[in-house]
């Protein structure tokens, strides 16, 4: 939501010091081949894509006022290096997630604002089921320690909850 998105950086007149794009769906996980509606790709993508953009572009001044940092939260599933099949919209708007935070690294790395790009893990959540690896807190810990470590000598890193580089 475009306005929604500027609302919010009228309602902040700070530095802003870290910003976390962690919004993201996974509506296309049942799908099989003879699946995958357009309304799904166009949902996928506002959400994991255009809502980063949207987000950060609206409070871009106050990053660049803190000289910040921006943290974009993919998924190892955007990594061209694990490409199982399946999960085509999750793993495009994640791939295209994980494209935009690598561009914006670059763009932005001359005004002193850092991007780093990360994969929470497989988490106990709603998304991520009982069986998932990490909890919510173990997750939580190792992200904010990337989000502590990255600077402008790590901006454009693509790397796991608990610092394992991923290949693109």
């Amino acid at each position: 939501d475009p306005a929604a998105c500027a609302a919010l950086s009228q309602n902040i007149d700070a530095p802003l010091d870290l910003l976390i794009c962690n919004a993201g769906v996974y509506l296309d996980r049942d799908e099989d081949l003879t699946g995958y509606a357009p309304q799904l790709w166009a949902d996928s993508f506002a959400t994991n894509v255009t809502g980063v953009f949207l987000t950060l572009q609206a409070l871009l001044p106050q990053l660049r006022a803190a000289k910040g940092k921006i943290a974009i939260i993919s998924s190892q599933m955007a990594s061209d290096t694990r490409a199982p099949g399946g999960s085509y919209i999750y793993r495009a708007s994640k791939a295209a997630a994980l494209n935009l935070g690598r561009n914006l690294a670059v763009d932005l790395a001359k005004e002193g604002v850092a991007v780093g790009i990360y994969h929470p893990g497989w988490v106990q959540t709603d998304m991520g089921g009982s069986s998932a690896d990490i909890t919510p807190d173990q997750a939580a810990t190792g992200l904010r320690d990337r989000f502590a470590a990255l600077s402008l000598a790590t901006t454009g890193c693509f790397e796991t909850w608990d610092g394992r580089t991923i290949p693109f």
